[in-house]
C-alpha cells in the first residue's frame, strides 16, 4: 500500500473571545471537519479511495480535548 500527501490546509487560530468574531461560536471540530471536507474537491480525488487520515493538531485543551482528530476524521 502506497501513502501519498494530497493537501494541507489550516484553520483559523487565536484567542477568541465571547461575542467578538465570526468563528467564536463554531466548535473547533467542525472548523476541521470542514476543511476535511474540502479536499477531495481541492485535490481531486474520491474521497472513497481513502483508507486513512492522518490529523494534527497544536492544542487540545478544553473544547479541543477527546482526541479531536480522530472525531472529526470518522465524522467527517
Amino acid at each position: 500500500m502506497d501513502s501519498y500527501i494530497i493537501g494541507a490546509a489550516r484553520t483559523p487560530r487565536g484567542k477568541g473571545k465571547i461575542g467578538k468574531g465570526a468563528l467564536t461560536s463554531v466548535h473547533p471540530q467542525e472548523l476541521l471537519a470542514t476543511v476535511l471536507r474540502a479536499l477531495p474537491g481541492r485535490a481531486g480525488f474520491d474521497v472513497r479511495d481513502v483508507d486513512d487520515a492522518v490529523v494534527g493538531t497544536v492544542s487540545q485543551i478544553g473544547a479541543q480535548g477527546a482526541n479531536i482528530a480522530r472525531n472529526t476524521v470518522l465524522a467527517a
